[in-house]
């Protein structure tokens, strides 16, 4: 499929060159990505949010470590029955924790999508912005085996970003 694509294309390219100049842009967007601002204020801001669950995890996680310790150097001394109160409440707290960070990784991958589908969605409005006013015939993304610096208009990209954050 990626061939018939790349075939089309080359027809393409071939068939336009003779009749006029074709303007190509190429941009990465992984790296517009992780150098916009925007990035850099949703993960900001989704650190903000999420850190304090993180830390209640992290600190409950110490707790459990702490009990099976202590359950480790007092296990001897301690009647049977009261031994397995002591290991099923550890077990429920585990249970608890493991419960808890998924609950938490699934509503922070879903915020991430979230805020990524904004984030391409701005990129590709002003992809499209840059290909109208610079009058672009085609501008690629992804999978692409080379690209001169003259066709990369990532850093275009980024810079039009900017100017949106300020």
């Amino acid at each position: 499929m990626k061939k018939i694509i790349a075939l089309l294309i080359c027809t393409l390219l071939v068939a336009t060159a003779s009749a006029q100049t074709l303007k190509i842009g190429y941009i990465n967007i992984e790296e517009i990505i992780s150098n916009s601002s925007q990035y850099q204020q949703e993960s900001a801001q989704l650190a903000k949010e999420f850190q304090p669950k993180k830390q209640e995890l992290l600190d409950l996680l110490d707790h459990i470590n702490l009990l099976q310790s202590y359950l480790q150097k007092t296990s001897s001394h301690l009647p049977k029955e009261s031994l397995q109160n002591k290991v099923d409440n550890i077990n429920k707290l585990k249970v608890y924790f493991k419960k808890e960070t998924e609950l938490w990784q699934q509503q922070l991958t879903k915020k991430k999508l979230i805020a990524l589908d904004r984030i391409q969605t701005l990129i590709n409005r002003i992809i499209i912005k840059v290909a109208m006013d610079e009058k672009y015939d085609l501008i690629l993304y992804q999978e692409v085996a080379f690209v001169s610096d003259e066709i990369n208009i990532s850093d275009m990209i980024i810079a039009k970003m900017g100017d949106l954050s300020q």
